[in-house]
């Protein structure tokens, strides 16, 4: 049975979709929701229960005469699905159930310097290790996202891009690594799986907002009306290569908001300073980028004065970028998620916020608000494993098998 059909959501998938958001409903509540007919409600549940995806839990409360409404929810047991996000300086492995909760997770080192084989087996491996930990059957695993950084192909499941260094592109990720858990994996983009895991399991207050995503880098992505905006090939919202200053950028341009003020041009701003970098322990190895940006970000917790201006100077860039996001997409919220935020989140929205209550065109009619992200470190690998069980027809995981 599956959730999708031709890049839409199907009756089957929506009805999912609300009981994974609300945990219970009855069938009059969900043909309230959907529009949808009785008769196409009572059907497709009727699939989902003999499908062992959905089942009934009890009666709701009796309004007005009558028998009180038969509750369903899902069957969390049903699948399960892992999300996985990679760059190089950081991994976080996260499982869902089939409710959308999670019920294990894992962190390790990113890619590094490695090859990509090496960190496709690593990967694996540790996956491999959280399921059985946490007894979790493989054939009861809908599939896997993998989530890293773009410009990707995602129906190739490659990178269109040289980093972390020029093995990646273009190798085979999903299928390299699909071949090693013998279960389907898709690839996702890291901002767009962190803003779709934060719609679905964090605590945004609106469906349109934008999200800025740094870990080693910088990413953006928008949700409109509940949904991804993806353009053309899911490589939307850039924004960490929106021109802004001089300083040169991996990708080939100049002044690219990720030169001026992502983790690596930060942490390399303080070994320019080599009182500041001594002090903190900043050492610039690239895969320990964000190590060193903590270290940095623990500074200013500190009240160091020289690690504030690091940052500060990286929030105010950044915060421009986002003004940026939000002329053109006309949003009020923005949200900040990403492990590089985990330390230093609170200062990054304060400056955030203050660059596009001075500059956003919106600012007089709906001043934006921005907030952090509820999973600000997990927030890409849920979406991964959400973007699995919210897109990923049963049957590709049966068909797989065969």
């Amino acid at each position: 049975m599956a959730d999708t059909a031709a890049g839409r959501v199907t009756t089957a998938g929506r009805l999912l979709d609300l009981l994974r958001t609300q945990g219970t409903l009855s069938r009059v509540e969900l043909a309230e929701r959907t529009g949808l007919t009785p008769a196409t409600i009572t059907n497709t549940v009727r699939r989902l229960i003999d499908a062992g995806l959905v089942h009934e839990i009890g009666r709701g409360h009796q309004r007005g005469r009558g028998q009180p409404r038969r509750l369903l929810e899902l069957d969390p047991a049903a699948w399960y699905a892992v999300g996985i996000q990679v760059d190089r300086t950081t991994a976080t492995i996260v499982v869902l159930d089939f409710a959308g909760s999670r019920v294990a997770a894992a962190s390790l080192r990113g890619s590094g310097g490695e090859p990509p084989e090496t960190t496709i087996a690593a990967l694996a491996e540790e996956v491999e290790a959280l399921l059985r930990r946490n007894r979790i059957a493989d054939e009861r695993v809908l599939g896997a996202g993998l989530v890293t950084h773009g410009p990707q192909d995602r129906d190739r499941g490659v990178l269109l891009t040289v980093q972390p260094d020029p093995a990646w592109l273009e190798f085979p990720l999903t299928a390299t690594l699909a071949d090693r858990l013998g279960i389907p994996v898709l690839l996702e983009n890291d901002a767009t799986a962190a803003a779709f895991g934060e719609q679905w399991a964090g605590a945004v207050p609106t469906d349109t907002f934008g999200l800025v995503y740094m870990g080693s880098g910088i990413g953006g992505g928008v949700v409109v009306d509940g949904e991804n905006y993806r353009g053309r090939a899911s490589n939307a919202v850039e924004i960490g290569h929106v021109a802004l200053g001089e300083a040169p950028c991996f990708c080939g341009n100049r002044g690219c908001a990720q030169a001026e003020a992502g983790p690596r041009a930060v942490v390399e701003q303080a070994l320019a300073d080599a009182g500041l970098a001594d002090r903190l322990g900043i050492g610039g190895d690239p895969a320990d980028t964000l190590a060193d940006f903590e270290r940095l970000a623990r500074a200013w917790r500190s009240g160091d004065r020289a690690a504030t201006a690091l940052l500060e100077r990286s929030a105010q860039w950044i915060g421009r970028a986002a003004v940026t996001l939000v002329n053109l997409f006309d949003l009020d919220t923005v949200v900040l998620a990403g492990p590089a935020f985990a330390t230093a989140g609170p200062l990054y929205r304060t400056r955030v916020a203050a660059e596009l209550e001075r500059r956003a065109l919106s600012r007089t009619l709906s001043p934006p608000v921005v907030h952090l992200a509820a999973n600000i470190e997990t927030a890409a690998a849920i979406g991964g494993a959400l973007h699995v069980l919210r897109t990923m027809p049963v049957g590709a995981r049966r068909s797989a098998e065969t």
